[in-house]
């Protein structure tokens, strides 16, 4: 989609702030929740064995993994979106701009 369907008034809610004109909204947080979970167990997981295969210990241990697990979170959420739009999973937003 491209950023000159959307419209001010399609990302800033309505007047009582609502963003009901959205598919699903609770559903969509619940998704999104869902996805972080799927990236950040795994590149925690995989970021501690990493460094502990290194040889690394206590605070330090904790503070690398910390850092590269986060780093490595963003890059499987880019990734799973990235194949989610591809694939053509993306819930689609009705288009309440007066351009068309």
């Amino acid at each position: 989609m491209s950023s000159s369907n959307l419209s001010p008034s399609a990302l800033s809610g309505d007047k009582s702030g609502s963003y009901t004109h959205f598919p699903s909204p609770m559903k969509s947080y619940l998704l999104s929740v869902l996805a972080i979970l799927l990236c950040a167990v795994p590149a925690a997981i995989l970021s501690w064995m990493g460094w502990r295969a290194v040889g690394l210990e206590g605070i330090t241990l904790s503070v690398v993994v910390a850092i590269t697990a986060m780093v490595l979170a963003t890059a499987f959420f880019a990734l799973l979106s990235a194949l989610r739009n591809k694939f053509g999973n993306t819930p689609q937003r009705e288009d309440h701009s007066s351009h068309k």
